[in-house]
C-alpha cells in the first residue's frame, strides 16, 4: 500500500528550492523528516537540486543523508529517453508533434526517421479519410492501421506490428496511391527493419512493464540497463556489414542514451548494493563484467568500498538503522516469462553460497 500523504499546490516557478520547500513541509507535519531515504524522481535537473536542498534542510539532524547517493532515477524514464534517441534520433521534434495534421513538410520531417517515419507516413495517410480507410480494408486489411505519436514510443511499436500483420495490404495501397506515396513505399530492406525494430522494441516493452509499480526491484535497475544495452548491441553487430541501414544509427542513438544513465548507476551504492547482496548474483555480476569489460578493475574495487561503508554506516549490527531477519518481509510474485526474465537466468549464479562480504575486503 502506498499512501498519498501530501498534495500541494506549487506557487510559482518549478524549481528545485520551490519544490524543496513544499516537501520539507510534508515531512515536517507528519514528523519523518529524519527518515527520509532515497528520492526517485525522472531525470529533470530540478529533482537533482530539490534533494540537493532536502540534504540541506537536514544536514544537523542527519548528516549522513548525501544528495548525489540519495538521488535515484525513475528507470521507466530512463527507458523512454533512451527507445526515443532509437526512435527519433536527432530529428528535430518539432513537426512531429504535429501527427494529425499530414502535410509535405510533415511528411518529410517522419521520413527522415527512416522505415518506421515511412511507415507512419503511410499510416497516416491511410487513417486520414473514412474512403482511404475502406479501401485500405476493402483490399485485404485484417485490421486499421494503429497511429502512433511523438510523445509515447510505445505507440510506435503497435503501429509497426499492425503494419507488420498488414504487410501485402499496405504495399497493394500504396501501388494503388503511388503518385502520393511514391517516396514512403517501405523496401525489402525497409520491411527487414520494421520487423528487427519490432524485436528491439518488445523487450523494452516488456521489461518497463516488471520495473515498476509496487513489484519493482532495485537490484534490477543496473542488471535492467545491462540487458537493455545488449538489445542494441545485437543490433549493431546484426548490421555490422551494412552501417549505412537506419536501424544500426537508431541502436547507436539508443545506446548512447542507456549508456549516460549506466554509468550513473554504477555511481550509484545502494544499486550496486542491491545486485551484490541478491544470491543468485553477488559479486560475481560485476566480476563477470570486468571480464566483458563492460566495467573497469578500479570501477570494481571503488565499488566494495562503496558498499563496505554504506553497510557499517547504516546497516550493520550496532547502527540505529540495522534490521533483523525477521522485520524482513520479502514479497513474492509471479514473473512472467520474458527475454529479460530469460537473460537475467543466464547471468545468475549457479553456486548460490551465504557470505556477501568479509571484512578482509574480499567477496565471495
Amino acid at each position: 500500500m502506498n499512501p498519498v500523504i501530501g498534495l500541494r499546490t506549487l506557487e510559482g516557478s518549478h524549481t528545485g528550492a520551490n519544490m524543496a520547500e513544499i516537501v520539507m513541509d510534508v515531512l515536517q507535519e507528519y514528523g519523518i523528516e529524519e527518515k527520509l531515504g532515497y528520492f526517485v524522481g525522472d531525470n529533470a535537473s530540478n529533482n537533482d537540486t530539490l534533494v540537493r536542498h532536502l540534504a540541506e534542510a537536514q544536514v544537523e539532524a542527519n548528516p549522513l543523508y548525501n544528495a548525489s547517493e540519495y538521488r535515484l532515477r525513475c528507470v521507466g524514464h530512463v527507458i523512454n529517453l533512451s527507445v526515443k534517441a532509437f526512435w527519433f534520433g536527432d530529428v528535430d521534434r518539432t513537426l512531429l508533434q504535429h501527427t494529425i495534421i499530414v502535410t509535405p513538410d510533415t511528411m518529410a520531417a517522419w521520413r527522415k526517421m527512416g522505415p518506421w517515419g515511412k511507415a507512419h507516413n503511410i499510416t497516416m495517410y491511410v487513417l486520414a479519410s473514412p474512403q482511404r480507410r475502406q479501401e485500405f480494408k476493402r483490399l485485404g486489411g485484417d485490421t486499421i492501421l494503429h497511429k502512433d505519436n511523438a510523445t509515447r514510443w510505445n505507440t510506435g511499436y503497435t503501429m509497426i506490428q499492425s503494419m507488420m500483420r498488414n504487410k501485402d495490404t499496405v504495399e497493394l495501397f500504396c501501388l494503388c496511391h503511388f503518385d502520393d506515396l511514391e517516396d514512403d513505399r517501405l523496401s525489402p530492406d525497409d520491411w527487414n527493419q520494421l520487423a528487427d525494430a519490432v524485436d528491439v522494441l518488445e523487450p523494452f516493452h516488456s521489461a518497463t512493464l516488471q520495473m515498476e509499480g509496487d513489484f519493482a526491484e532495485l537490484h534490477n535497475l543496473l542488471v535492467g540497463l545491462d540487458f537493455l544495452r545488449t538489445i542494441f548491441t545485437n543490433v549493431l553487430q546484426k548490421y555490422q556489414a551494412n552501417p549505412h541501414l537506419h536501424i544500426r544509427r537508431a541502436a547507436a542513438e539508443g545506446i548512447v542514451v542507456l549508456d549516460k544513465y549506466r554509468e550513473i548507476y554504477k555511481d550509484l551504492t545502494v544499486c550496486v548494493a542491491a545486485v551484490v547482496l541478491h544470491p543468485a548474483y553477488k559479486w560475481e555480476y560485476f566480476e563477470v563484467a570486468v571480464e566483458k569489460l563492460e566495467w573497469t578493475d578500479d570501477q570494481l574495487e571503488d565499488a566494495k568500498l562503496r558498499v563496505q561503508a554504506l553497510w557499517l554506516t547504516q546497516y550493520s549490527t550496532g547502527s540505529s538503522q540495522a534490521v533483523s531477519q525477521g522485520e524482513l518481509q520479502l514479497g513474492i510474485h509471479q514473473v512472467p516469462i520474458t527475454p529479460f526474465a530469460s537473460w537475467r537466468a543466464e547471468r545468475q549464479r549457479t553456486v548460490i553460497g551465504t557470505v556477501y562480504w568479509n571484512c578482509d575486503q574480499s567477496s565471495k
